[in-house]
């Protein structure tokens, strides 16, 4: 328990060292746990140290450290309870004397490690006391900068010297990239210039062509208008002998109604005579059976009436019943119910005692249960001292095993050395084997590197947008930048195209290729306006919105599918999301694609050279029946094809990396060979070292035996102890089992008084619902007496509805009086009409006469008509035979007007599709040419030109600039990193002498102390230090010369272990004497002193009391004695230490 008070300061001034603090891993200092208490999850160290004289730098006069680890391995620190890292600490403590590992802390074998170890590894004490530390860091942080900075200045001066071979090559080809374009502009200035110039020209001839149509089709309409004039004269003619026909029909029949009109009169006048007479006769009846029914009516009313006054005197005593039927039921139901809810809270405080009552039964349970626990633990001791004892005597027979296999290992060197000659060979044909394997890898890697930098390449100029137009360009760039957010993207960036059709695809578009996907035209108009506005170039814009899908009839189609070499239709052969499928519809709609120019040709001579034809190789049929294609020079990577490039190059580098990786493989299964080989080789050579080694394992091995059986000593001891424990566990479970009991017996008597009270409460709820029949007898002559009242109601109600019916049946029979009545009276108005039909007879034989007239009339009119139209139409037919002639005229000077337009159309499509511009553009910024053919002749000149130059590098201009920015940025970097190099080899110096001068001074201080401390402890002799290396005071190691009196200067190896024990303590009194320190903490320094040299160094530790605070961990009487408090370390409690604390001078008094 002592030794871990000094482990504790160790641990919580930043010690990392499980081992150091006597443990295998840092979770072996948390608290394991005993018999009587559970293990902890966490350790924690708090030291508090007094910091008025500010020995620390840190503005508190008192400073807590804390440090913290958990099972789980997390650490945590803290300084005056704010979190802080482990490193701060340490920072803290660091040139103060104070550290873990300083001189301040002096722990067990730490004096004979001062003694034993290197002259160079005592330095660190002295560097401690001279305050060089925090000097000794810095310079190695600033060694490894200085380390990094030489490597940064390496790989810069590498990429210079690469990028150097790379900048004159490129500079050629951004030079020929310069005259390409000139060329290029000289073309598209005099191409565009002839373009202008012939459209110009087709766009008069078509427009004097069109008004020729137009004249011709005034005197088409004239005629046109004439004949349909003529046509609806003989319309006109032919409806009005319709009408004269129809109007003859009419009259006919009029003639037939009359005559039939004039007999009806006849008959009806004859019939009149005998209903009249019926009628006088029945008058008189119907008028005395109206008088009878009239007063039955009113009778009826007055007994319905009567039956209503009735009705209502019955409702009112039927309210009256059902009010007093209520009042009686609810009181009763409230007694009933206040009585039901003192049951049910019996009910439930019952219940509350039975679930008591089951939890004592458990509680009893359970402790019987730990009772046979507290049995079971006693059997598991006894089994365990009888492992122990098992165990001892395996470890006996291990001991004889652990000696032959060390007599076994003995014997393996005569064989060993027989395979020494066939190692050697093997081993040389290994190292031919594998210098031939580096050759080989040396070509892969070039040959990875090339497609590795071509990838690179493909990559730069996708990532810089190469390619595009300018306009284009600057457009993705500010999407990138996000200045621009709005588009969809650019045409080739929507569609996936196979790469069977990627040249017909790419002939297609062509510039379209570039344009460039929004969804509106507003967007359109905003990026027009930002172009202009920043000089940005130019691009062509689609609008989802606007566009307008093209494509081919489907007729023309059918019948061109099952032609020979057909492909398809261009924007079905690519992949394209259905949102941007108009796009694709809209430029490719309208494009054949086809296996060859055979094929081509033929499916144009069916769709009569409409439509364009592109074939697989890129030879194109324009509409019209021109035809463009023959073979094409190499060209730079297309866009089209630098994203399929790049996939290619991808896998072909991962299928040689594999290649590598495998051959790497070979070569490494090659070296592990001839590694084996040397390994085994050098494993024969210390197999005789490995055998002594194996020999001190046995004997360490055999030592832990010796342990272990110690330990089951000690583990039998515990077993008594644990059986002591165990009977006082019992006792106390047996009381706790009794006082269960005496709780369980109030329980039952609680449930036993509330079963009573229950039974008390039930008879009584019996009583009221007696009562309650009581009260449901009056309730039942109550309701009696409603039941009569409603057969009263319902009779009085039934004969109500009988008079209803009644005078329903009364109100019919007068209605039907009423009707005959007003029919007598019709039928005498008769038989005063009966003279105005003999004068309607003689009227319609009158109309009879005239209609007769009008009928020949109209028969003569139809004869006149029906001549007219036959000469008419043979003069209409001669006028339509000059309309068709005309008409034919029309259609020829259309054809022409079309052809005309077809050769315009192709010329505004190239000039849009290779110069991405309209015509109104060109024409406003480009000039008429004079002479076509001179124009014609410049044009084909400027194009053999361009094709002279060969393969171009457009991204080499971009490239080379880029280039040249990087090589000018890093000779930049290389000279700041040359600046950096030289400022840290000053800062480097500048420490080394600051530390020399500091190391040199505090030494020879310490060894004049020393000489003077070591002869004060030793009663007279002689002692010094010096340093091994006097002219590399960074690096000399430091040697102790001792003498104690009445012996010769000899070896610190050769003294007592009393000596050497007092002379490292004279050493740390030197240092102290020279570096003050707040407290120094001694861990049994004294236990190899005698008696003597215990009483003269607690003696000394006084002189040194005023400044510095001594902690030592002691068994000596001599050093307690002397001391002011003394603190002991005791367990009486099995796992757990205590501290107890006696101040000396208060116990003496």
């Amino acid at each position: 328990g002592k030794s871990n008070v000094i482990d504790a300061v160790r641990w919580v001034l930043g010690e990392q060292s499980a081992k150091s603090l006597r443990g295998s891993k840092m979770e072996d200092i948390i608290f394991q746990g005993s018999d009587s208490r559970k293990a902890l999850n966490f350790a924690e160290v708090t030291l508090v140290l007094n910091n008025e004289k500010k020995e620390l730098p840190i503005e508190y006069n008192e400073v807590s450290i804390t440090r913290r680890v958990y099972r789980s391995g997390d650490s945590e620190f803290y300084v005056n309870k704010q979190p802080c890292r482990l490193k701060d600490i340490v920072d803290l403590f660091m040139d103060t004397g104070l550290g873990r590992e300083s001189f301040s802390i002096i722990g067990q074998g730490k004096i004979d490690e001062i003694l034993s170890s290197k002259a160079e590894d005592r330095r660190a004490i002295f560097e401690e006391a001279a305050g060089v530390l925090k000097y000794k860091q810095r310079k190695q942080k600033a060694e490894v900068k200085l380390e990094e900075t030489s490597q940064n200045l390496a790989r810069v001066e590498d990429i210079m010297y690469e990028m150097k071979d790379q900048i004159e090559p490129l500079k050629e080809q951004a030079e020929k990239a310069h005259i390409f374009n000139e060329k290029k502009e000289t073309l598209r200035e005099v191409e565009v210039s002839l373009l202008v110039t012939e459209i110009h020209g087709l766009h008069e001839e078509w427009q004097l062509l069109l008004k020729q149509i137009e004249q011709e089709k005034n005197d088409e309409l004239q005629q046109k208008t004439t004949i349909q004039q003529r046509e609806s004269k003989l319309v006109e003619v032919r409806e009005q002998l319709e009408s004269l026909e129809n109007k003859l029909e009419i009259l006919q029949e009029k003639q037939l109604v009359k005559t039939e009109r004039i007999e009806q009169l006849e008959g009806k006048k004859s019939v009149l005579h005998e209903r009249v007479k019926h009628v006088s006769e029945n008058r008189k009846k119907l008028e005395e059976e109206k008088k009878t029914q009239e007063e039955k009516r009113s009778q009826a009313q007055n007994r319905i009436e009567e039956e209503q006054i009735h009705l209502n005197e019955v409702n009112e005593s039927l309210e009256d019943i059902r009010r007093k039927i209520n009042s009686l039921q609810t009181d009763n139901n409230q007694a009933t119910d206040t009585k039901k809810d003192a049951i049910e809270r019996l009910k439930s405080e019952y219940i509350d005692a039975l679930n008591e009552q089951a939890a004592l039964r458990n509680e009893e349970s359970s402790i019987t249960h730990q009772l046979e626990q507290v049995k079971q633990r006693i059997t598991t001791q006894q089994t365990s001292s009888k492992q122990y004892i098992d165990q001892r005597k395996k470890n006996n027979e291990a001991e004889t095993t652990l000696l032959q296999a060390l007599q076994e290992k003995k014997l393996a060197v005569d064989e060993n050395e027989q395979r020494i000659i066939q190692i050697n060979e093997t081993k040389q044909r290994l190292e031919s084997t594998y210098d031939d394997m580096q050759r080989k890898l040396y070509e892969g890697n070039e040959r990875i590197a090339t497609i590795a930098s071509r990838k690179e390449m493909l990559e730069e100029m996708k990532n810089s947008f190469q390619g595009y137009f300018y306009g284009v360009k600057e457009i993705l760039q500010a999407v990138q930048k996000g200045k621009i957010d709005s588009i969809e993207g650019v045409v080739i960036d929507l569609m996936d195209v196979p790469t069977t059709y990627m040249t017909a695809i790419d002939t297609i578009l062509g510039a379209q290729a570039q344009h460039v996907v929004v969804k509106t035209d507003a967007v359109a108009r905003n990026i027009i306006q930002w172009l202009k506005k920043e000089n940005k170039g130019r691009a062509t814009f689609l609008p989802l919105g606007s566009i307008e899908k093209r494509g081919i009839p489907s007729t023309v189609i059918q019948k061109i599918e099952t032609e020979e070499g057909y492909v398809g239709i261009a924007s079905n052969l690519v992949k394209v999301h259905d949102h941007y499928r108009i796009v694709v519809d809209h430029l490719m709609g309208n494009a054949i694609v086809t296996k060859d120019l055979k094929s081509a040709t033929t499916i144009a001579a069916k769709t009569n050279r409409r439509f364009r034809i592109v074939t697989l190789d890129g030879d194109v049929v324009y509409p019209g029946g021109s035809m463009s294609g023959g073979a094409k020079k190499q060209q730079n990577v297309s866009l089209f094809t630098r994203e399929k490039e790049l996939k290619s190059l991808e896998g072909k580098l991962v299928q040689f990396t594999n290649r590598k990786n495998k051959f790497l493989e070979n070569m490494s299964e090659v070296k592990r060979e001839l590694e084996c080989q040397v390994a085994e080789l050098q494993k024969i050579t210390e197999e005789q070292q490995k055998l002594d080694y194996s020999y001190g394992q046995v004997q360490m091995q055999l030592n832990d035996l010796n342990v272990k059986v110690a330990q089951t000593e000690d583990q039998l001891v515990s077993y008594e102890l644990y059986m002591k424990q165990y009977a006082e566990e019992k006792e106390a479970l047996v009381n706790k089992h009794k006082e269960t009991t005496e709780r369980l017996l109030l329980v039952s008597n609680k449930i036993t008084e509330t079963e009573q009270l229950i039974d008390q409460y039930t008879k009584e709820l019996q009583s009221l619902e007696e009562a309650a029949k009581t009260t449901e007898d009056t309730v039942h002559e109550l309701e009696k007496t409603e039941i009569e009242l409603k057969e009263r109601h319902n009779h009085f109600l039934e004969r109500q509805r009988h008079h209803r019916t009644e005078l329903i049946e009364i109100e019919k029979t007068l209605d039907n009086i009423v009707v005959s009545l007003n029919e007598m009276e019709q039928v005498e108005q008769l038989s005063e009409d009966t003279n105005s039909i003999e004068k309607e007879i003689i009227t319609f034989k009158n109309e009879l006469e005239i209609l007769a007239n009008e009928i020949e009339e109209s028969r003569k009119n139809r004869t006149e008509q029906y001549e007219w139209i036959q000469d008419e139409q043979k003069e209409i037919r001669g006028l339509d035979l000059v309309h068709q002639k005309a008409v034919k005229t029309i259609q020829q000077l259309e054809v022409q007007a079309n052809r005309l337009d077809v050769t315009l159309e192709n010329r505004l499509q190239f000039l849009q599709t290779e110069y991405v511009m309209t015509y109104e553009y060109a024409k406003e910024h480009f000039n008429f040419v004079e002479d076509l053919e001179q124009a014609g002749r410049r044009v084909k000149e400027i194009k053999r030109a361009i094709q002279s130059l060969g393969t171009v590098n457009l991204g080499a201009i971009e490239e080379y600039e880029r280039i040249k920015t990087r090589y000018e940025f890093l000779a930049e970097q290389q000279a700041d990193l040359i600046d950096a190099k030289e400022t840290l080899y000053t800062v480097i110096k500048e420490m080394d002498k600051e530390m020399t001068e500091r190391f040199e001074a505090v030494f020879f201080d310490i060894q004049q102390a020393f000489m003077n401390v070591f002869t004060q402890l030793f009663g007279g002799g002689r002692a010094s230090l010096t340093l091994t290396d006097p002219e590399n005071m960074l690096m000399t190691g430091i040697d102790i010369v001792a003498q104690p009196p009445g012996k010769k200067l000899q070896s610190l190896d050769l003294l007592s272990g009393g000596e050497r024990a007092l002379t490292a303590i004279a050493l740390l009194f030197a240092i102290l004497r020279t570096r003050p320190v707040p407290f120094v903490i001694l861990d049994e320094v004294d236990a190899a002193l005698d008696e003597a040299n215990v009483i003269r160094f607690s003696q000394y530790l006084k002189t040194y009391r005023e400044e510095t605070q001594f902690i030592v961990i002691t068994h000596r009487n001599g050093t307690m004695e002397e001391a002011d408090v003394l603190y002991g370390v005791t367990m009486q409690e099995s796992g757990v230490s205590k501290l107890v604390s006696v101040r000396l001078e208060e116990a003496m008094n």
